[in-house]
């Protein structure tokens, strides 16, 4: 396989790293800004709904611009305002830098570069390679940025996310060869999301993605209330978020290929079942010993949801041939809209129940998703 994949799996690593590195650090970030943890999650949100909304627009209409091209412009976008926000004097002034990064990001898609290095035998491996960059961004990249932030201060994190993208821009930009599109683009691959097989795998993903995300927007809070540990030794928590989605990752693509409904429904009912686990911890007075099973819950929840993010795509792929790119944008368009979704009605059963909310709201969500799965993969594409 071409070795400048790696150079697109470094896109994605810090694409990822930028989105959530400071979510470990919401607590002083928002005594800093003057607001609520709650009201500090919704940076986790706006920048997830603003990628959400605009995903699949922008993948059309861009549909026919040089890739190389496309991906480092998206990369400088995104480490510019990361490096703004650092320098953010207060919560709005955060909150629309954001929303700019999240529809910054929309220009950072490194798999559909991917595909255009590799004969077609190799795309399957290159895509996975490609999603790697993910799991290594929560294996490490999130948490050395939490301990950065820890160390200096949570607008330090900023910066580090800004650096890393600008240094993965430079790096795209000089290591691939120019990457003409071929793609048709245009109002006919939007017309691909209002099929409704293709809404029904969206909708899979966005449940799932949701419930994870009402408790991984606040992560840090939860380790603190569960376990006391507190600042940059919650990275080292986080860590088993990257350990499971690289485990999953790897799961999924084994079972990609089975056609039934077991294998996302059991999925999604193990996260259930991890998110449950968060509600039962956060009853309880917190306790230096509940990191062990804090961490368990972390690594199945996101075996779980890793696991179940490459049987979505190749059911997406299978069911939509012919427009690949906008195919990609809307799964990620869902992935992010659940994850903005779900930090907002974390949110929310923070200010009505408290933290254990999380948990609860989590768990529900990703049963109803469960529900949509059992029909969605049923059928054949």
């Amino acid at each position: 396989m071409d070795r400048r994949i790696w150079l697109l799996t470094l896109a994605q690593f810090a694409s990822a790293t930028g989105s959530y590195a400071f979510t470990g650090l919401l607590a002083p970030l928002a005594a800093d800004l003057g607001v609520s943890i709650a009201t500090a999650g919704q940076l986790a949100a706006g920048y997830a709904l603003a990628y959400a909304v605009a995903a699949a627009p922008v993948a059309a209409l861009t549909a026919r611009v040089d890739r190389r091209s496309l991906l480092a412009l998206g990369l400088v976008l995104v480490g510019l305002l990361n490096l703004a926000t650092a320098a953010a004097p207060d919560f709005a002034t955060a909150l629309a830098l954001r929303i700019a990064a999240g529809l910054a990001v929309t220009l950072v898609l490194p798999g559909v570069a991917a595909t255009m290095l590799v004969p077609p035998e190799q795309r399957g491996r290159a895509l996975a390679t490609v999603l790697a960059g993910l799991t290594l961004a929560f294996s490490f990249g999130i948490p050395l940025g939490t301990a950065i932030g820890g160390a200096l201060g949570w607008r330090a994190t900023f910066v580090f996310s800004g650096l890393l993208a600008l240094g993965a821009a430079a790096l795209v930009r000089g290591g691939l060869p120019a990457l003409p599109s071929t793609d048709r683009g245009g109002a006919l691959s939007l017309g691909l999301a209002l099929r409704p097989a293709v809404l029904a795998v969206l909708a899979v993903n966005a449940f799932a993605f949701a419930g994870l995300f009402c408790v991984a927007a606040y992560v840090g809070p939860i380790v603190t209330a569960t376990t006391g540990i507190e600042g940059g030794a919650i990275g080292a928590i986080q860590v088993f978020i990257g350990l499971g989605s690289l485990g999953g990752i790897l799961l999924g693509g084994r079972l990609a290929a089975r056609a039934g409904a077991a294998a996302p429904v059991g999925l999604l009912l193990l996260l259930a079942a991890a998110l449950s686990g968060y509600a039962v911890l956060l009853a309880m007075p917190p306790a230096g010993w509940h990191a062990v099973p804090l961490a368990g819950c972390l690594l199945a929840g996101s075996v779980a949801v890793f696991a179940l993010s490459p049987i979505n795509q190749a059911r997406l792929i299978a069911l939509a041939p012919q427009d690949r790119a906008v195919a990609l944008a809307l799964m990620g368009a869902v992935t992010f809209a659940g994850q903005g979704g779900g930090a907002a009605i974390g949110g929310a059963a923070i200010g009505a129940v408290g933290l254990i909310g999380t948990g609860i709201a989590g768990a529900a969500v990703t049963l109803a998703g469960a529900a949509v799965a059992a029909g969605a993969f049923r059928r054949q594409p």
